[in-house]
């Protein structure tokens, strides 16, 4: 091998794996303890997702469903749905309710093991919690462990939402992963249903989440969060959609 196909061939193994390196430098995130996360903020921060996401280009329909994403606000890709039911509000707030509360204390299936770490009542309909939810993948994918706070309110009669992300620690003690769990990153996150006329609803979902483990931004952003989140998202969309009756077309 001549010096020049030597130099050539060990600077195509270099940029190689600095691509790598590249595709699988995960994002970091500073540690948040729950008494540092003002419930007020997070509504508002929700809001605005909501409203920004207005904007957003339909990627995926199904009758009264609809899906986007968008690269913004977060290092990671954020996903957008929005669901038309008839149904009794009341039954659709124990639907969208039922996707984020844990009411055992370990709730486990086949793929997911769930439960709650802390749960506490502020008076009236403002309730909040901690769950954690482990995601099982069998190699040579990677468990996955989510730790995420729910604040929960009825600000009026037709409006229920819940507002939630990651936390890392309850009055500074952390919470350990999941043993052999890499742990997601919820960003700041909304959930929202608005009965718009008597027995008919619109709930809406904005969510970016961060698998993080070797998974880099470009990776999850082109490949992890684009082909399997956004369908995991469309999915459950359209399951909510079933169980209340289906809807508008």
């Amino acid at each position: 091998m001549s010096l020049m196909t030597g130099i050539v061939a060990a600077s195509g193994v270099l940029l190689l794996a600095v691509i790598i390196r590249y595709l699988t430098k995960p994002n970091e995130y500073p540690p948040v303890d729950l008494s540092e996360i003002d419930r007020d903020r997070l509504f508002e921060e929700g809001e605005r997702l909501l409203q920004d996401s207005e904007s957003w280009s339909p990627e995926s329909t199904d009758l009264s469903v609809t899906l986007a994403s968008s690269l913004e606000p977060f290092p990671v890709r954020a996903i957008r749905y929005q669901v038309e039911v008839e149904a009794d509000f009341d039954d659709v707030i124990a639907c969208v309710r039922g996707l984020s509360y844990c009411p055992v204390l370990r709730r486990e299936t086949k793929d997911k093991i769930e439960e709650m770490l802390y749960e506490k009542s502020t008076g009236g309909t403002r309730h909040e919690w901690i769950r954690r939810s482990v995601h099982l993948s069998p190699p040579p994918g990677a468990n996955r462990d989510a730790v995420v706070v729910y604040f929960e309110e009825r600000p009026d009669a037709k409006t229920y939402r819940v507002a939630f992300r990651s936390v890392d620690s309850i009055d500074g003690k952390p919470i350990p992963p999941f043993e052999g769990a890499a742990r997601f990153m919820v960003n700041p996150a909304i959930y929202k249903a608005v009965e718009t006329a008597p027995g008919r609803s619109r709930i809406i979902k904005v969510e970016a989440v961060d698998p993080r483990g070797w998974v880099g931004r470009l990776l999850n952003n082109y490949c992890v969060s684009f082909l399997f989140f956004r369908r995991y998202m469309f999915e459950e969309a359209k399951a909510m959609r079933d169980a209340l009756g289906g809807g508008p077309a």
